[in-house]
């Protein structure tokens, strides 16, 4: 198993600092007239928490920014080159978790193999530019691993609804995964978990008179608290946007959801219905 994964990819590098002083959820929202819904499952995953290192507990429901990367990568989009495809004013996204999973907790040996730091395990006698032998696994046992304490989430299952406001990349989207063409292989969180996306449907979105919905939020600020509703709620990131160096996030918030069998209370004004669920996109 290897230390890249899909959180990795909208995460790492960025400017923590930078984020805090923009912290909270942006005014301006795409709200899309139709979207694109599909099922997406695995038999583990893991969505590593910020603010961790020996240690990887997972969010329960994928962040925002890991959403954003399983579809950028299943167009085969280069790392930094789609945030503000996924701005929080040209996209709108809602996660259904059908079943909330339980958790199971392992050690992983990794091996580092991004690209430039897998320079350093050639063997100094050979040349990175000349050499083309390939390392294999048993040439990893004298070079640096790491043993980590990984929080797994065992047959986690979510329905996810995605609308882009650039209506040639949606619907490259929406060919893409109706046809399972993937670029890069969908995976939830760790590359290693390979996922499954099926059911593939494009639905209406229309306001709904209801207030409460099955959909988790990326932030709370829709959520009005229910006597004996219980919810729970993880911090982490909404949005981020490129820089010369890499990437930064731009807003945090709390990725809210009901447990048990409750459905979460919202603001009837930010519910949408669609397909068979009622919904608060970000």
């Amino acid at each position: 198993m290897t230390q890249q994964d899909f959180t990795d990819y909208a995460s790492d590098g960025d400017d923590m600092a930078s984020a805090d002083a923009e912290d909270g959820p942006p005014d301006s929202r795409f709200v899309p007239e139709t979207c694109i819904g599909f099922d997406v499952t695995a038999d583990f995953a893991h969505f590593r928490k910020v603010g961790n290192n020996s240690a990887k507990p997972s969010y329960r429901v994928p962040p925002r920014t890991t959403v954003a990367g399983l579809l950028a990568g299943i167009m085969g989009m280069p790392r930094d080159s789609y945030y503000d495809l996924f701005s929080p004013s040209s996209s709108a996204v809602a996660v259904v978790p059908k079943t909330l999973p339980h958790t199971y907790t392992m050690g992983i040996t990794t091996v580092n193999t991004k690209a430039d730091d897998a320079i350093q395990y050639l063997p100094h006698e050979k040349s990175y530019h000349h050499s083309a032998e390939m390392l294999t696994p048993e040439s990893y046992v004298k070079y640096d691993r790491q043993r980590d304490t990984y929080e797994m989430l065992v047959d986690p299952v979510y329905r996810v609804y995605v609308a882009l406001a650039d209506e040639d990349v949606n619907d490259e989207l929406r060919e893409r995964l109706e046809d399972s063409r993937y670029h890069y292989s969908p995976a939830l969180g760790l590359s290693e978990c390979i996922a499954d996306i099926r059911n593939v449907e494009t639905h209406p979105v229309d306001p709904a008179a209801t207030d409460a919905v099955d959909s988790a939020t990326y932030d709370d600020s829709a959520v009005v608290p229910r006597p004996g509703v219980t919810v729970k709620r993880e911090r982490a990131q909404l949005y981020v946007e490129a820089t010369d160096g890499g990437r930064r996030t731009t807003a945090f918030g709390n990725i809210t959801y009901a447990t048990g069998d409750d459905r979460l209370p919202v603001d009837v004004s930010r519910a949408h219905s669609v397909g068979a669920h009622d919904v608060v996109f970000y």
